[in-house]
């Protein structure tokens, strides 16, 4: 989850990238522009699948849940 206070930082350009851990426990840098069709009022939350390629370029991240 991302706050509403880490989302300004993320709109001004202080945070260009997530760090986030996977069902697996890996910990995987994503840039916030991936994020930003989730944000709301609140901030990010829910659950995302992260797609990439063989060699770990992005393809796409999709919401699988919202957390309540």
């Amino acid at each position: 989850m991302l706050t509403r206070e880490q989302l300004l930082e993320i709109y001004s350009g202080v945070i260009r990238r997530v760090r986030v851990r996977t069902d697996e426990g890996l910990v995987l840098d994503i840039d916030v522009e991936h994020f930003r069709q989730f944000t709301t009022n609140e901030g990010i939350r829910g659950r995302f699948q992260l797609t990439t390629t063989q060699d770990n370029k992005f393809v796409s991240l999709d919401e699988i849940s919202t957390l309540g």
